[in-house]
């Protein structure tokens, strides 16, 4: 579990977190989705030492603690004793005491003043260090600057001094002086104070004062004024000097009171303290202090990142002043006339030293190693290749140097986006590259202006042919419709042409009844004409015989003669029906003539039509391909932008 966190939404990627980080390698940048800058929280790099919720003015990081959890254990009626960091009296400044009285009427007996195990944490190290002379020691009441060796520079744990902090030695206390049995928990000003509990196993819970505040605030509970008498005292015994340790040099201000001659150094804040740290191991063993006396914060745990509150240094060293005053004062009436310290003569005869000595076991994780190819291959990466791009280091990344953000880059740990300067090279290059294209833009705008100006006149001449296209559409329409009217007429002509052709066939049938009955009579009349010749050689009887051949011959006169008048009137109606397909073809000739004239200015306007029509295709291609001459240079723009 991550005990800070990133709300990615609101990261922003800014770097103030890896600016002020003084494990800057517990941060990864990452860019999303969308190409935005984000930095999350490798944990096991983490220290959880709070600079980087400080600095992080965009409320994108936070941290986790088990207030909520000890709340929950304390309503279900759970067994607990606390202990309280000195700093609860600038966290809640005038009113600790009210604070601690509620927490006692939630149903905590025992509530401890981790001042008086920063007295036991002094008189430890005094006693550590006359056992072990020579001995050079890096304090630890600093959860994070424990977290900081034990993960980063494990090679400082032979200096990292054994001796608990003060609240483990006061839990250590409670545990086997005590016999308490119950669960423990720690009302403190510290976020990497979960570490340290974890990892020893005798603190239950980490209850920061922060979300401590929250939750009155959220169950609306209002803390009497400053003025309102509280009945609260610390169950046993409350600290003397070691009240003070929470202030910068507390550790140090102790130890000199029992051994004045004690060569101490002290370094608080996280600009200063870790780089101190790093070259802690390149000094000569007689150039190390005694006792290194280290804080991550820089007003002390006083101005711990748990807090809550925003205090000035001023308004903090003079609540503490006071404490100090007081301290000061029960110190008297603890040591004797000889000098002897009553409470360290109480230590000695009760307590037993390496109850309070601590084992420390280093966590750092070896990440990916990392080569100078691979450094050399992460300059490239960001387009340093002189020494003064390599040296540029603006620290705008969140790094010290340009050689971290690389060995950052090698470590898979930072992207080359991240890197104001390579950024900057990458605009100047794309406006160059933008630059080339917008010539080459301003080029191609002139030539499509004229094109367009070609393209106005073009459309001018189209809307000309258009209308063109127009009347000729109109005249072939009307045209064609007379085309329509010849060809009814043609279907009319042909009727009668079929009807004229019908009378001729049934003239010409009568006819060749006619010309049947003709060739009857000629047959009877050759007959007659046989008889006649045979009875002209009867003279004797000629006188009967012709009697009968003139009557046969009237008769075939008659008949004869009404033959030939109905060959006349067929004849006469062959004539009349020729005369009317003659006529008939004479108007079909005329009607073709018509038809075709029609169809030829039909043609001719069609043909108008498809010039004009070709006309406006050529037109059309040439704006085509201005648009596709314009969409290629969008492309090619993409092209180089992308």
């Amino acid at each position: 579990m991550s005990i800070v966190n990133v709300d990615v939404e609101k990261c922003v990627g800014c770097n103030a977190c890896v600016r002020t980080c003084p494990a800057a390698e517990a941060n990864v940048a990452r860019l999303d989705a969308e190409g935005k800058l984000r930095i999350t929280i490798d944990d096991s790099k983490c220290i959880k030492c709070g600079a980087c919720i400080e600095a992080c003015s965009h409320g994108a990081r936070s941290f986790q603690d088990d207030t909520e959890q000890f709340l929950k254990d304390l309503k279900d009626g759970t067994e607990m004793a606390v202990i309280v960091a000195p700093s609860i009296k600038i966290a809640f400044d005038g009113n600790w005491r009210h604070v601690l009285q509620w927490i006692r009427n939630q149903g905590v007996k025992e509530i401890y003043d981790v001042g008086y195990g920063a007295d036991i944490c002094t008189w430890a190290h005094v006693r550590y260090l006359q056992q072990n002379p020579g001995k050079k020691l890096i304090s630890q009441p600093c959860a994070a600057v424990v977290n900081y060796v034990l993960k980063h520079r494990p090679e400082l744990i032979p200096h990292l001094s054994p001796v608990q902090s003060p609240m483990m030695c006061l839990a250590i206390y409670i545990r086997k002086e005590l016999g308490f049995r119950g669960k423990l928990a720690a009302i403190s000003p510290c976020i990497a104070k979960i570490d340290e509990f974890r990892d020893t196993g005798v603190i239950d819970y980490n209850v920061t004062m922060e979300h401590l505040r929250d939750y009155f605030n959220k169950i609306g509970l209002k803390l009497p004024e400053v003025k309102v008498y509280s009945e609260f005292e610390f169950t046993g015994h409350a600290g003397l000097e070691g009240s003070i340790y929470p202030r910068p040099g507390g550790l140090m201000k102790n130890l000199l009171i029992h051994d004045p001659e004690m060569s101490i150094d002290t370094a608080e804040g996280t600009s200063r303290l870790y780089k101190e740290l790093d070259i802690y191991l390149d000094q000569q063993e007689e150039e190390l202090p005694t006792v290194f006396d280290v804080l991550n914060c820089e007003y002390g745990c006083n101005g711990g990142p748990a807090t809550g509150v925003d205090y000035q240094r001023f308004a903090m060293n003079h609540i503490m002043y006071s404490v100090e005053q007081y301290t000061r004062k029960v110190r008297k009436e603890n040591t004797t006339k000889k000098g002897v310290d009553k409470q360290f003569a109480e230590f000695d005869k009760k307590l037993r030293l390496q109850d309070y000595i601590r084992v420390y076991k280093p966590k750092k994780e070896e990440g990916k190693k990392v080569s100078e190819a691979d450094i050399e291959e992460a300059y490239k990466l960001l387009k340093k290749e002189t020494h003064l791009e390599r040296n540029f280091d603006c620290h705008s990344c969140g790094y010290g140097s340009c050689r971290e953000m690389a060995v950052a880059i090698a470590r898979g740990i930072n992207e080359k986006e991240n890197c104001h300067e390579y950024m900057m090279k990458v605009i100047r290059e794309e406006r160059q590259k933008v630059s080339r294209v917008n010539q080459e833009v301003v080029g191609m705008n002139q030539n499509l202006m004229e094109v367009f100006e070609e393209l106005a006149q073009d459309i001018e001449s189209v809307k000309t042919e258009t209308k063109a296209i127009q009347s000729v559409g109109k005249d072939s329409s009307e045209e064609m419709q007379n085309v329509a009217g010849h060809m009814g007429n043609l279907k009319k002509l042909n009727q009668k042409i079929i009807e004229s052709m019908g009378d001729i066939n049934e003239s010409v049938g009568k006819y060749n009844n006619m010309t049947h009955d003709v060739e009857k009579i000629a047959g009877k009349i050759n007959l007659l004409s046989l008889n006649a010749a045979i009875e002209a050689a009867r003279a004797g009887e000629a006188g009967k015989g012709f009697a009968v051949v003139a009557t046969n011959i009237r008769d075939l006169s008659e008949n004869s003669k009404s033959s030939v008048g109905s060959a006349q009137e067929n004849d006469d109606a062959i004539h009349a029906a020729m005369d009317s397909i003659t006529e008939v073809i004479g108007q079909f000739d005329a009607t073709i003539g018509d038809l075709l004239s029609a169809v030829d200015q039909a043609i001719v306007g069609t043909q108008r039509a498809f010039d004009n029509s070709e006309r406006i295709r050529v037109s059309m291609d040439r704006v085509s391909n201005i648009a596709d001459r314009v969409q290629q240079i969008i492309e090619e723009t993409n092209q180089i932008l992308s």
